[in-house]
């Protein structure tokens, strides 16, 4: 009786917290990264959609204006590139006069499968700003 009475409120906490992990599985947020001093920043969104597939939002700061950027997602977690397709970029941009931008594409991938997102300068496909989607996944 005694083992009952201790193990059941850490089953009930259990319970509970199995039961609030599947409505946090589907958005997710994370920070972009400057990479190489680049100075951008910002972060993304991204949602996963109960269908299929994935809302992919980026927020980039630190840009300079009138310079063109790209942003594209990847299977792996450190915005390495791998053999792509055009499915794979979020969208093209230009920085504004405010140094940000914005762009967000709906993609067929799911979120469990994205695991990272970049900004590149759209003339050298430089990477120039990175974000861990799931860190330490």
């Amino acid at each position: 009786m005694r083992r009952f009475l201790i193990l059941a409120p850490v089953l009930s906490l259990v319970l509970l917290a199995l039961g609030a992990a599947p409505a946090n599985s589907r958005h997710v947020k994370a920070t972009l990264v400057p990479v190489n001093g680049s100075g951008i920043s910002g972060f993304v969104n991204l949602e996963g959609l109960s269908k299929g597939g994935t809302v992919i939002t980026v927020h980039a700061t630190g840009l300079t204006s009138g310079t063109e950027y790209l942003s594209l997602y990847y299977g792996n977690h450190t915005c390495a590139l791998e053999p792509y397709s055009a499915d794979d970029v979020i969208g093209h941009y230009v920085g504004g006069e405010d140094g940000t931008a914005n762009v967000n594409a709906k993609v067929k991938d799911d979120l469990d499968e994205i695991n990272s997102v970049s900004v590149r300068t759209a003339g050298d496909f430089a990477l120039r700003s990175c974000a861990d989607v799931h860190p330490g996944g």
